[in-house]
């Protein structure tokens, strides 16, 4: 009988295992897959299986980053989350490890591509540090938040996924001035827009003759960049994690 037992107990300790795993993959895909991909490798969100992870690779900053968020990113606080619950999402990410997807190669050079992002006039409705636009999405860990893939998705066809919060709106009002911009706020009776002047605009609905959702991003499309410029691009992007991490950023503005 101790024979009987001693060799079933690594068993349920692995069917434990696959349950915990399992119980994770279910609650991911739930609440986590819409931004980090189906598997954990990115889209709106970053790749979790490839490390490092900018805000640590341990178990514990796993569970922290889930349960309390992301300060400054899009990343919100799951603090419905149980112990368990945390547990099984660590397990179930640390199980994918052996399937990463090999790890995009920049082929690019980042100072280069620093000065393709000033000659496309970028800083015009994107901000980096204290430098540029608010009217587009904050690139000042964009290389921490986002795959390269989706960078590069994102530069060449930016309408391919729009996020809500981006989602361009256009009114008309009664007196026929049209005003494009990102959608602040909006409610039954009213509308606050920001547009590319960094200008809030306010509506009241009963007073617009026409509003449109835009359903194009409202970023141009760069198809026709140049490939180095844009493998250059990438590359500058990339370096990007916020704070001490924007070397390359430090070291152009130093040459310059």
């Amino acid at each position: 009988m101790r024979i009987t037992l001693l060799f079933l107990l690594p068993l349920a300790v692995y069917a434990q295992s696959d349950a915990g795993i399992a119980q994770g993959r279910a609650a991911f895909r739930g609440n986590c897959a819409f931004c980090h991909g189906l598997n954990a490798q990115g889209g709106r969100g970053p790749n979790l299986v490839s490390a490092p992870l900018h805000h640590g690779d341990t178990d514990s900053d796993l569970k922290n980053s889930i349960k309390n968020g992301i300060p400054g990113t899009p990343m919100p606080a799951f603090s419905g989350f149980g112990d368990d619950e945390l547990d099984h999402l660590v397990k179930f990410l640390r199980s994918l490890s052996g399937a990463a997807a090999p790890k995009t190669t920049l082929s690019g050079d980042a100072k280069a591509g620093r000065d393709v992002y000033e000659k496309n006039g970028c800083a015009g409705c994107h901000r980096i540090g204290l430098s540029g636009s608010v009217f587009g999405p904050d690139l000042t860990r964009i290389g921490a938040a986002r795959p390269v893939e989706y960078l590069r998705e994102s530069i060449v066809k930016p309408s391919a996924d729009i996020a809500p919060e981006w989602e361009g709106v256009t009114v008309v009002d009664n007196a026929g001035k049209r005003t494009t911009g990102v959608r602040i706020n909006e409610d039954t009776f009213t509308l606050q827009l920001r547009t590319m002047a960094q200008k809030f605009a306010s509506f009241s609905k009963q007073e617009l003759r026409t509003l449109s959702y835009e359903k194009k991003s409202l970023m141009p499309a760069y198809e026709k960049l140049a490939p180095a410029d844009l493998d250059n691009l990438l590359a500058y992007l990339a370096t990007l994690a916020g704070g001490a991490g924007n070397t390359v950023v430090k070291e152009v503005e130093t040459r310059r």
